[in-house]
């Protein structure tokens, strides 16, 4: 581009508009919890709304003593998609209730944090059933 040339973008800007990514609080707008098989794992689906600036992202599992069995830390997250396994660190109990909480920070500011409750026991994700 030469020096005469001016982007579009730059020519809006020059005009005074704005363009505002984070103009709106950031939500977790869905969890999902899938046990694997051994219940020892547990894949893990977090979608964000939409974000310019990185977060972190906290999430912790309790048992049905209220218990931490994992912990997970993300940090610079960009992505409004999340998709991971987290291990338990005691053994497992079927049919137990546990507990997922997801904390949304920038800036050790809390953006967001929620908490789903599911049993411990497979479920196939791939069955609609």
């Amino acid at each position: 581009m030469s020096s005469c040339q001016i982007s579009t973008a730059q020519q809006e800007m020059q005009r005074g508009l704005t363009f505002r990514f984070d103009t709106k609080e950031l939500d977790v707008e869905r969890i999902a919890v899938y046990p694997y098989p051994d219940l020892k794992k547990l894949w893990v689906r977090v979608q964000l709304s939409a974000f310019a600036t990185p977060v972190v992202v906290q999430m912790f599992c309790r048992d049905a003593q209220n218990n931490v069995v994992s912990e997970m830390l993300l940090v610079d997250w960009r992505d409004t998609y999340i998709s991971l396994t987290m291990h338990l660190k005691k053994p497992p109990v079927p049919d137990a209730t546990y507990a997922l909480n997801v904390r949304v920070m920038r800036d050790e500011t809390v953006l967001d944090d929620q908490q789903i409750d599911f049993l411990l026991t497979f479920v196939d994700p791939g069955n609609k059933h």
